[in-house]
């Protein structure tokens, strides 16, 4: 696959997610303009003035991090190896993508905890591949939703992302076929058919490996894994 598909695919995806940054974005100013009118009202009472000057700064941060972080991970650029932690990025993305599941009536089941341990990787590309996970069970189950989940392990070294949906499952015979590019059973999305495959791509680029199979009770289950001792 031509780096240059792995890109326009990322800037469509991040593209995608705009209203979510801004919605989150709008939630901190909010914050902001609230406690700053506060301020101005109890500029006599010193206890009230630190409090609201410590949400305000606490929310600028916040907004700060938010962009900062949609920043890093739209960004074009060439692969690079480097530690970093994958339950942080896992974070990171679902601030971005939390809001377009909902709007799409999708309810998210995500880790909440800490993962201890690092992976040797380009973070922006398995955030990328992750968010294709997301969004692809996301139209899998059309629009009446339905309930999404992510599951993050590590054991003995070994990284495991899970992404099942509760779609009708992968068409028998197309296991393989759903990996091409351009290739659909939806209609109606102008990169349709690109998720899929750009996440294989970037997964196996990164020394993983990206399977699909239907689950006992319906739905697709899309599971990354990368073995222990990947290189940095």
């Amino acid at each position: 696959m031509d780096r240059t598909a792995v890109e326009r695919y990322r800037l469509y995806l991040f593209g995608r997610m705009a209203m979510g940054v801004a919605h989150e974005v709008d939630n901190q100013l909010s914050v902001i303009l609230g406690f700053s009118e506060l301020i101005q009202i109890a500029a006599g009472n010193e206890q009230k003035v630190r409090d609201g000057a410590g949400k305000i700064l606490a929310a600028g941060e916040r907004t700060g991090a938010i962009i900062r972080n949609y920043s890093r991970y739209v960004r074009p650029h060439p692969p690079a190896r480097k530690a970093f932690s994958p339950g942080e990025m896992v974070r990171e993305i679902l601030t971005f993508a939390r809001y377009d599941l909902v709007r799409n009536n999708v309810t998210l089941s995500a880790p909440t905890g800490a993962h201890a341990g690092l992976l040797h990787g380009d973070r922006s590309d398995l955030a990328l591949a992750l968010l294709a996970l997301l969004f692809n069970g996301s139209e899998a189950m059309g629009a009446g939703g339905g309930e999404l989940r992510l599951s993050v392990e590590n054991a003995g070294g070994g990284w495991e992302f899970t992404v099942s949906d509760g779609g009708t499952g992968i068409p028998a015979g197309l296991e393989e076929k759903v990996f091409e590019e351009g290739f659909t059973t939806r209609g109606g999305s102008y990169h349709a058919g690109m998720g899929l495959p750009v996440a294989r791509h970037l997964v196996g680029e990164a020394g993983g490996t990206l399977s699909l199979r239907n689950g006992q009770g319906g739905g697709c289950l899309a599971t990354i894994r990368f073995p222990a001792g990947l290189p940095g």
